[in-house]
């Protein structure tokens, strides 16, 4: 175990009763003997304590020990408010206490309205970088750990590295997710009292191993409705690359690479880099999972921009079709229910973004911290993901590894390492 992440003081941790949080928890008791204090949104103190609680099992996957107990409290705080919404002795104890944050609480919703998602994203930042702040100025405070996104690149086109950020303008983004993101790091970035080192996953997904998760949006949206038969058509274009990392894996680079780098004013990527995998394959191995699931999925077709709009203005018009056309009102209907579902991450189907992680991969490989090849990852998460039902069932039903080695034959970079 480090010594050095959170010598000096307890890490202030936000965000650990989400997904990723709980695996940096987790990560975090397992490598380092740093003690953590949990801001946790909750109605009393009693309530803090019974929510991280159940957070602290969640993450380690079983009942804690008791030295672990004992490294981890919790306390009642609010990012969206000031000063965390704590009392002055509340706020004072903190700041005299922590020696580092790391912030991985955030609004990860991609249709929020600006004002809600910069309350949360930028806003929130703002009172947290405060406590760091104040901790900073009585001489016993180390760094502020931010979790940002890679996907603060926007509409960028080729290899971008992890400082890049593009201007301040809508246009520039899919959502208002991915701009204020950007925006609570151009804040972070461009005040000078706290040191600060950023993290930029690209879409985190399930475990590398087995790929169990709990959090079925982004990438699971358009793999379950092409597993149950729900996506016939699919849009397309530039380089259609879909960049995602497994939540482990994103976890233990996170905490391996603050305890390593203490300087401050460094972004990271952590992301497959130049190899990802595409929406086709994407689109290929959720219907062969689903198929070995013994489902009856989509074969989405990949359609250019223009036409994918051409058929959604049509299913629009199609729902608003008079009562005596009850086939092609119901078809119409259906059809904008399951465009609303999806509508979300349409725009992810056509990135050109490619995210240098040359760096990050060679620091984080030579400390046995590395992801699988890409499609044997997708396959991973595929697995799980429709094996379960995506969630329902609590055991994911088994399949011969021969089946899948079989199915997924001809993947001439199923080995690939990223």
């Amino acid at each position: 175990m480090s010594d050095s992440f959170g010598s000096n003081g307890p890490i202030a941790l936000t965000g650990a009763t989400g997904f990723l949080g709980r695996m940096v928890l987790a990560e975090l008791l397992a490598t380092t003997n740093a003690s953590i204090i949990g801001l946790v949104r909750a109605s009393s103190h009693d309530d803090a304590d019974q929510r991280g609680s159940e957070t602290l099992q969640a993450a380690l996957g079983r009942p804690p020990t008791s030295e672990e107990q004992s490294r981890v409290s919790w306390l009642r705080a609010d990012i969206e408010e000031t000063r965390l919404g704590l009392a002055d002795a509340d706020w004072s104890r903190l700041a005299a206490t922590i020696g580092d944050v790391l912030h991985c609480a955030a609004s990860v919703r991609f249709d929020l309205d600006l004002a809600d998602s910069h309350r949360i994203n930028v806003d929130g930042t703002a009172n947290v970088l405060a406590v760091a702040t104040e901790a900073r100025r009585q001489g016993h405070f180390g760094c502020f750990h931010h979790v940002s996104t890679a996907y603060v690149a926007g509409h960028s086109i080729g290899l971008s590295d992890a400082d890049y950020l593009p201007a301040d303008r809508a246009r520039n983004f899919r959502n208002t997710y991915e701009q204020t993101k950007a925006r609570a790091e151009r804040l972070l970035r461009t005040q000078a009292e706290v040191p600060v080192a950023v993290y930029r996953p690209s879409i985190v997904g399930g475990n590398t191993d087995t790929g169990f998760t709990d959090n079925w949006n982004v990438l699971y949206v358009p793999m379950r409705m092409i597993a149950k038969g729900q996506l016939p058509v699919l849009p397309v274009g530039g380089e259609q690359l879909v960049d995602t990392v497994g939540v482990d894996y994103v976890a233990r680079s996170i905490v391996h690479l603050a305890t390593t780098n203490r300087n401050g004013r460094v972004g990271h990527h952590l992301t497959a880099g130049e190899h990802p995998f595409t929406v086709k394959q994407f689109a290929e191995a959720s219907r062969r999972i689903a198929e070995l699931f013994e489902n009856e999925p989509s074969d989405p077709e990949l359609v250019p921009p223009a036409r994918w709009k051409l058929l959604t203005t049509s299913v629009a018009v199609a729902a608003q079709a008079p009562k005596r056309a009850k086939k092609l009102r119901r078809w119409g209907r259906l059809g904008v229910r399951g465009l609303k579902g999806f509508a979300p991450y349409a725009p992810y189907t056509s990135v050109s973004s490619r995210f240098d992680n040359s760096t990050e991969r060679s620091i984080l490989e030579n400390a046995g911290i590395k992801m699988p090849g890409p499609l044997i990852y997708l396959e991973t998460i595929g697995s799980y993901a429709i094996g379960t039902d995506f969630g329902r069932d609590p055991i994911v039903t088994e399949l011969p590894v021969a089946d899948l080695a079989e199915a997924g034959a001809g993947h001439q970079d199923r080995e690939l390492s990223i």
